[in-house]
């Protein structure tokens, strides 16, 4: 399939410039209404990305799945100099 394209005027928006987004395009960009995007300058143009939402720590380990293989304990060996205790 080939990419949705498109031709737009650049308008005035307030004290900005804006442009409208095709609906052909925001879906193949995965884009979606007030979703944070990142605008970057390239050297073709202006780049925009949407922003990745990131994972609170209790949603990282929430998510965890250790390996099969992967050990249990943080220290599966016997203590060495001064973690000996008498």
């Amino acid at each position: 399939m080939a990419p949705a394209m498109s031709r737009q005027a650049v308008r005035r928006w307030g004290n900005s410039l804006g442009i409208r987004l095709p609906v052909a395009i925001a879906r193949e960009a995965h884009l979606q209404e007030d979703q944070a995007i990142e605008l970057t300058v390239v050297e073709e143009g202006v780049l925009i990305r949407p922003v990745r939402r990131r994972l609170s720590l209790a949603e990282r380990l929430a998510s965890y799945e250790p390996m099969a293989a992967e050990p249990t304990e943080a220290m599966a060996w016997q203590p060495v100099g001064a973690e000996v205790t008498p």
